[in-house]
């Protein structure tokens, strides 16, 4: 047949006019949605004094923010009302492996409905509140550098996330905003078996931030109960520490709590921060931990596109359930941020520790063989 004749130009436009219904039809729909693409990408060079008992020249990822990509969704419900998700998914840039467990959305994974009146409620994989709440005013993240509090005890640099869980958070009003997190078990019978229960509050308005938190977790990471709120992330790298007994390191940690504050206050250029947490370990073998973090730094904008930063983490320890011995440890930042964009800059910064009855070990490093330990790293960051 001729591709010309009448009844295929009709059947050719019939088609047209309905690709076109449907496109304009889609449009009209989803006009009130969106969905976002995001990532950061992040990388280093860096020199370290001791790693093992050998000085070390590494490519190191995630020097600045660990590397991610993530989707973003909202959609308009109408009358304040909005359905949103996210899927973030965590990689090595210098492997290019998954991280958080080789999960495809090991970072986050969630979906929730938010109202301008009523708050935000989020279910899926989740971050607990204090790093909600108290991850920017911490050093690496506030002055930038690798002084994370000693293994990152206090979970406020991510290390891990939570399963099962159900977040709210309130609107803001003053400046006041509130979160609780409620992590499940998901074992019948068992509500108490890996479940976690978080809340904070913070103020921010002006110059001044101020923010609170609580978290209680009972039986984390995957032996007692895989499936739970905290699980396989839990154990993670050699730079996380105290997840498992000092004394015997097959058995887990029976109840994990933390109270923490910060407060920011900004003086035109400079901003200085101080936190304090107080983090409890109580392992399966009636052993126990109990951590205070002290942590004080500060940011000045040299030039609208240098920005200088300095830190000074404390970490004193003390053991119980028949262990007599009291490890503290001293951190130091310094870094110097140069920005070449809104997206992209480069940093060089550099961290000595300093640890007594203990191994020094600076986060995304191995520990070294002795109580110091230094790293100085170069490195760039690009958004997306």
């Amino acid at each position: 047949m001729n591709s010309k004749s009448p009844n295929a130009v009709l059947r050719r436009s019939a088609a047209l006019a309905s690709l076109a219904a449907l496109l304009f039809g889609a449009s009209t729909a989803h006009a009130q949605s969106s969905v976002s693409l995001y990532g950061i990408l992040s990388t280093g060079v860096g020199w370290v004094s001791n790693v093992g008992g050998h000085s070390a020249v590494e490519m190191i990822s995630g020097t600045m923010q660990n590397n991610r990509w993530g989707l973003r969704g909202v959609e308009d419900l109408g009358g304040g009302l909005n359905a949103l998700f996210v899927l973030e998914n965590g990689f090595d840039i210098t492997n290019g492996k998954f991280q958080q467990g080789g999960r495809m959305f090991g970072r986050q994974a969630f979906v929730g409905l938010s109202d301008r009146s009523w708050g935000t409620v989020t279910f899926g994989r989740q971050y607990d509140i204090p790093f909600d709440y108290l991850d920017r005013f911490e050093a690496p993240v506030a002055s930038l550098g690798l002084a994370a509090h000693i293994g990152d005890n206090d979970n406020l640099f991510g290390s891990y996330r939570y399963n099962n869980s159900i977040k709210y958070q309130s609107p803001t009003v003053d400046g006041v905003r509130g979160s609780i997190m409620y992590a499940m078990s998901n074992a019948p019978g068992q509500w108490a078996l890996n479940r976690s229960v978080s809340a904070g509050v913070s103020y921010d308005n002006g110059p001044l931030k101020l923010a609170v938190v609580g978290l209680n977790t009972n039986n984390p990471g995957p032996t007692q109960n895989p499936n739970g709120a905290v699980t396989d992330d839990y154990i993670g790298p050699p730079f996380l520490l105290f997840h498992t007994s000092p004394i015997h390191p097959n058995v887990g940690v029976s109840r994990q709590r933390e109270f923490g504050g910060a407060a920011q206050y900004a003086f035109s250029q400079l901003r200085l921060t101080g936190m304090v947490t107080d983090v409890r370990y109580d392992y399966l073998d009636q052993t126990s931990l109990h951590l205070d973090n002290f942590d004080v730094n500060a940011t000045y904008d040299l030039t609208p596109f240098i920005v200088l930063g300095a830190a000074y983490v404390y970490t004193k320890g003390q053991y119980g359930g028949g262990i007599d011995a009291a490890p503290h440890w001293n951190m130091g930042q310094i870094s110097v941020d140069y920005l070449l964009s809104k997206r992209t800059n480069v940093y060089v910064f550099a961290n000595y520790q300093r640890a007594t009855n203990a191994k020094a070990v600076t986060y995304l490093l191995a520990p070294s063989s002795n109580g110091e330990q230094t790293a100085i790293v170069a490195g760039i960051r690009h958004l997306f």
